[in-house]
């Protein structure tokens, strides 16, 4: 089975592994103290069922945060010769329906599409992906829209 790459920008690495180290830190304090006994008196505990349900849900984070850390490919500023095609971390200006729009390219965990941050799995930022300025790319979704992009460069 291949594994999921996780596309993240300098920025976006750093604030996944500060999330990481705050839930291990959490996780640290959370453990230190006495954990709750399973029983209280005949019945179980509902103390200790709490308790349960956090550590489950914490380790459920952290393994998915850990996942992404093994499995991150940072976003690099690419060669100087790729620099006018789009690639993961460009930001393009393209005209769309007369008006501009500005997008960066990102990988899914970054993307935000009301800061103009979209994904390259999204059908825009796949679109876009490989093009030059000049070029044309038709977006299929419910209808059809054209972007022809105008300015590609690399923050």
């Amino acid at each position: 089975m291949e594994e999921q790459k996780f596309y993240l920008t300098k920025q976006g690495l750093e604030k996944i592994q500060k999330e990481h180290d705050k839930l291990v830190e959490f996780k640290r304090l959370k453990t230190k103290d006495e954990v709750p006994s399973i029983w209280h008196s005949e019945d179980v505990n509902p103390e200790y069922l709490a308790f349960q349900e956090d550590m489950t849900l914490l380790e459920t984070k952290l393994a998915e945060y850990e996942n992404i850390l093994k499995n991150v490919e940072l976003i690099t500023l690419p060669r100087k010769e790729k620099r006018t095609e789009i690639c993961l971390g460009a930001t393009v200006l393209c005209e769309v329906d007369g008006e501009t729009a500005e997008f960066q390219i990102v990988g899914t965990l970054e993307s935000q599409p009301l800061l103009g941050k979209i994904s390259n799995e999204s059908p825009v930022g796949k679109a876009l992906l490989g093009h030059k300025v000049g070029e044309t790319v038709v977006v299929s979704s419910t209808m059809k829209t054209r972007y022809k992009i105008v300015k590609v460069w690399y923050p």
